[in-house]
Order: C-alpha cells, then sequence, then structure tokens
C-alpha cells in the first residue's frame, strides 16, 4: 500500500527527534490515528502531516529523503540522468536506462516509463500504472515530483485537473523550496504545451496563472520556461506574430548566454509547432 512508505518515515523521523505518539495530540492527531499512520493502515490528511512535520522542526525535503527508504539518494541520481540525457537529446541512454529499470521494483518501473516517455508514446497499460501510483499521492515528495516533471502531461486530463488542484491547495507547503519549485515548473510548463496542443485555450491560460503565482525572486529559468510556454499560448490565441518573437527571442537569449542544450530542447519545441507548419503552409 503507498500509504506505507510515508507512515514508516514519519516513524523513523519521529524516532530520530525523539517524539512520542502522544506528542502530536495538541495538533488534533490521537495516538490511535498516528499509529495507523505509521502502520500504514491509514493516511493522515496533509494539513496535518505538514503541522507534524513542523512540529519536529523537519521540512518537507527532509522527510522526501526518508520516504523511499534510504534508496531516494539512487532515485534522483537516475532521475538526473534522464533529465541531462532528454536535453542533450541522447535517445539511446534514455533506452537504457528505460531498459534497465522496466523489470524491477515497482519505483524502478516508473522511473523507466519516465525515461522511456521522453522518447515515445508511453502504451495505455504504462500510463495506467502510473496513474494508479499517483492516485494514492498526498504528500508529493521528489520522486513524484520528478515523475511530473517528466512525464506528467502524459497523464489524463482529470488526474492533471486532481494534481493541479492538489499542489495549488497546498502550495505554501511546496513554494518554500527551490528543488521542488523547478520540478513544479517543469511539470506546469509541459502541461501548458498539453492544452495547446489539445485545443484547450482555458484550461492553458488556468495553468499559466497558476505557473506565475509560484515564482519567486530568483526562478530565472523556471520563468523563461513558462513564459515561452507563455509565448505559444500568445501565438496561437492573441497574435501570431508577436507570439513568434517572443519565441524567437528566447532561443536568441539561451544561445547568448551558451545554454545550448537547453536551447536546442526548447527550439524543438518551437520546430514541433511553428516551423513545420509554417513550412507546410508554403
Amino acid at each position: 500500500m503507498v500509504y506505507f512508505k510515508y507512515g514508516k518515515a514519519f516513524h523513523d523521523l519521529r524516532i530520530q527527534h525523539g517524539f512520542s505518539l502522544s506528542a502530536f495530540e495538541e495538533l488534533g492527531i490521537a495516538k490511535s490515528t498516528l499509529s495507523n499512520f505509521e502502520n500504514g493502515k491509514s493516511m493522515l490528511s496533509f494539513d496535518r502531516l505538514d503541522f507534524a512535520l513542523q512540529k519536529m522542526n523537519v521540512s518537507p525535503l527532509d522527510y522526501s529523503l526518508m520516504i523511499n527508504n534510504g534508496e531516494q539518494d539512487s532515485y534522483t541520481s537516475i532521475f538526473d540522468e534522464i533529465e541531462k540525457a532528454y536535453y542533450q537529446r541522447n535517445i539511446k541512454q534514455l533506452q537504457e536506462i528505460y531498459q534497465e529499470n522496466s523489470n524491477g521494483t515497482k519505483e524502478q518501473k516508473l522511473l523507466a516509463y519516465s525515461a522511456k516517455g521522453l522518447y515515445q508514446h508511453l502504451p495505455a497499460d504504462e500510463i495506467g500504472e502510473i496513474e494508479d501510483y499517483l492516485k494514492g499521492i498526498q504528500f508529493w515528495g521528489l520522486f513524484e515530483l520528478s515523475l511530473l516533471a517528466n512525464i506528467g502531461d502524459k497523464l489524463s486530463d482529470t488526474q492533471i485537473s486532481y494534481i493541479l488542484d492538489d499542489l495549488l491547495f497546498n502550495k505554501i507547503y511546496y513554494e518554500n523550496d527551490l528543488y521542488y519549485r523547478v520540478l513544479i515548473y517543469r511539470f506546469l510548463y509541459k502541461v501548458i504545451l498539453h492544452y495547446i496542443d489539445s485545443g484547450n485555450q482555458n484550461k492553458a491560460k488556468e495553468v499559466i496563472d497558476i505557473s506565475q503565482s509560484y515564482f519567486m525572486p530568483g526562478d530565472v529559468m523556471s520563468r523563461v520556461i513558462i513564459n515561452y510556454a507563455e509565448s505559444f499560448y500568445i501565438y496561437f490565441y492573441i497574435d501570431e506574430k508577436k507570439g513568434k518573437n517572443q519565441l524567437l527571442d528566447t532561443l536568441k537569449f539561451l544561445k547568448k548566454i551558451g545554454a545550448e542544450d537547453f536551447r536546442k530542447t526548447l527550439k524543438m519545441q518551437y520546430d514541433k509547432r511553428i516551423f513545420r507548419k509554417n513550412h507546410f503552409n508554403k
């Protein structure tokens, strides 16, 4: 059960910090409720989990690092490999990551699908496995957010809407950690493009607005990708010339600062939606 790893991580942190089960009763969390959570029988509501972690002075990142029984670091390392291969357009490496993990544990399979979804369409059964896993999530740790950052746009619109509502409702919990915000921005960027591609103007605008509400002063590159997605929105729904100029300006800026792998990845999205359209319309 997906609850188990959250409860076990909380239990380990509670013991590590010297708190008894009864120490959280003042937060409205009964000993029996906390015991059931720690033993994987139920899930704490998000706000109570947040308050309990705050009482122990545990950050979301610290909790996330405990969730996968010490395996979080190895998973994060693989996600870093996936991200690097994606930006370098190293399809061979993405395929190797898929092959190495596709017959492993549930988490390894999800890692495999995360890599595969970046170079080809995922079949319905693999998307179904991802959605079944994410339906049980109430705390979006590094593992879950990394999944969203890579292939969250492949989920059903119903699942995407649920996730957006959850992230927005608990925004204050995630927005204070830069690593979390970067992963959320990557997810939101792809979701905006997903809604633009499907012709859903209202949802695309809604996600643009959500994205902008997460910005912190130092989120420069995250602003770049969200503004890039917004430029596609402008191109398709408001002013074609203005949108195209904004897209090209972003690509020129990335070339100027030497972010070549990043620029090529964004250029690929430009070619897919605009260059080919203009080329075939000639």
